[in-house]
């Protein structure tokens, strides 16, 4: 644990409700002349208006430590605050019939610093309790008049302390540092066990709380700390006591020339005997924790401590998902070339050419499917179709495909050229395909495939056309006689 010891106190621990004289007597100002040396430093860098002092539930001397450190602040010519927060076992309780109101009241009904504040030092040392009644806890970290109850105290008082023994209920002292300029881990060590101490230090490290350092409790060692489970090889008969030693008899007089560098033959067999005898529970106890120190201790001189390596199970997991993830990956990657494949060998004649509008094939012209009757007067502004010329001079439609008065309309441009490559990319195809100007639409040429007789003739041609997949669009297109 990187956090650095800045003193020790010793003081006897305060009970609940204890009298003002109760309180005076927590203090020790030798042993607590180092910690205020380094906390008034720590005030010249450190905006440090509230101090939150936090640690076990089991150091009965943790709130004598608090009203130790605030009684030799309060001798700098300092003005101290103490607040319990402590709401579930509170250790200030006003003696009746004042009200035991305190911060949980500043909270909720907006009381006034001297309702919940009383004098243990004459304008210097002041006392607040938890208040009245314990409040929801998510309600109490995130009470929106904090920022306002801070400011009232900031305003009467230099220093807020709050002492809150909350780390055994995991989240909520890390959550309450947040509210605090700076957080101090008053600890035994003796009596809390180095994984519980490295879980209070990564909590309140977790909550970005500026860690001042650990005030340690001295306090007797005792060898069956709380909540220490029992081993079960342990034996839990009682060990009867020693007889009392009878009176020593007069050493017998040996030969000065006997070798004493030996002990008896008695003493080696216990020895012996001693050696072979097998640990209890308490001694494997004992060598496991030493070895678990010995291994923290090695982790904190390198500087890092080593991750758990995770499950089997949880490896083969996390390495069957990441083969799912690659394979569908692997798919939606080959479907997309397949379609850019498709996309890419469809005929170029199906495809619209350029970012001209399409004029429709019955634009100016009779309904489509409605044959007109051989000899029909030509409506006005039709002109004779203009068949391309093809590579001999010739245009195709020229002789008896002249008085075929049906074709299949395919596309129109305002284009010449693009209409003129249209046409031979259906030429290429083996399709009989010539363009003409239209006369009712300025700018506008049509492009159509073959010449028939009858409008049903056309038709199947188009349907053919459009089944095979040469063009996207294909209709029978009705030629009227001039």
């Amino acid at each position: 644990m990187n956090l650095p010891l800045i003193g020790s106190v010793h003081v006897p621990p305060v009970p609940a409700g204890a009298p003002s004289a109760t309180l005076l007597a927590a203090d020790n100002p030798d042993e607590l002349k180092p910690v205020i040396d380094l906390l008034t430093q720590t005030r010249k860098s450190l905006t440090l208006r509230s101090l939150l002092i936090t640690g076990f539930p089991h150091d009965p001397e943790f709130f004598a430590a608090g009203i130790a450190l605030a009684r030799q602040w309060s001798r700098q010519g300092l003005k101290i605050a103490v607040v319990d927060m402590d709401y579930r076992h509170p250790t200030l309780l006003r003696p009746r019939p004042l009200p035991n109101e305190g911060l949980v009241d500043a909270l909720e009904y907006g009381c006034s610093f001297q309702r919940i504040a009383w004098e243990l030092v004459s304008d210097a040392l002041w006392m607040v309790g938890p208040g009245s009644h314990p409040p929801d806890e998510q309600r109490f970290l995130e009470h929106p008049d904090w920022t306002r109850v801070m400011r009232i105290f900031s305003a009467r008082v230099d220093l807020t302390l709050c002492l809150a023994p909350f780390l055994d209920r995991k989240g909520f002292t890390g959550a309450l540092s947040k509210r605090m300029d700076g957080v101090i881990l008053a600890v035994c060590v003796r009596r809390s066990s180095r994984a519980a101490l490295r879980d209070a230090f990564l909590e309140l490290w977790g909550s970005d709380a500026p860690m001042i350092g650990c005030i340690g409790i001295d306090a007797p060692f005792d060898p069956t700390p709380p909540r220490e489970a029992q081993l079960p090889g342990e034996a839990t008969t009682p060990v009867a006591p020693a007889p009392a030693a009878a009176p020593a008899a007069p050493p017998p007089v040996r030969e000065a020339a006997h070798d004493w560098s030996f002990p008896p033959p008695e003493t080696h067999r216990a020895d012996q005997a001693d050696r072979r005898r097998k640990p209890t529970g308490r001694e494997r106890a004992e060598e496991a924790q030493q070895a678990l120190v010995d291994r923290l201790a090695d982790e904190v001189r390198r500087g890092q401590v080593p991750r758990p390596a995770p499950p089997r199970s949880r490896t083969l997991l996390l390495v069957a998902l990441a083969l799912i993830l690659a394979g569908a990956g692997a798919f939606v990657t080959v479907q997309a070339m397949r379609r850019g494949a498709a996309r890419a060998a469809a005929p170029a004649e199906t495809l619209p050419a350029g970012t001209e509008p399409v004029l429709p094939a019955d634009l100016g012209t009779p309904a489509a499917g409605t044959p007109s009757p051989q000899g029909a007067e030509t409506p006005q502004g039709e002109t004779t179709p203009t068949p391309a010329p093809d590579a001999s001079g010739t245009a195709p439609g020229q002789g008896s495909q002249v008085d075929l008065p049906f074709r299949v309309h395919v596309a129109s441009f305002q284009t010449e050229g693009k209409v003129q490559d249209l046409v031979n990319r259906l030429r290429a195809r083996g399709l009989d395909a010539w363009y003409a100007k239209a006369a009712d639409q300025a700018h506008w040429y049509r492009v159509f495939v073959g010449h028939y007789a009858t409008h049903e003739e056309a038709a199947r041609q188009a349907a053919s056309l459009l089944d095979r997949g040469l063009v996207e669009h294909a209709i029978a297109y009705p030629e009227q006689a001039r």
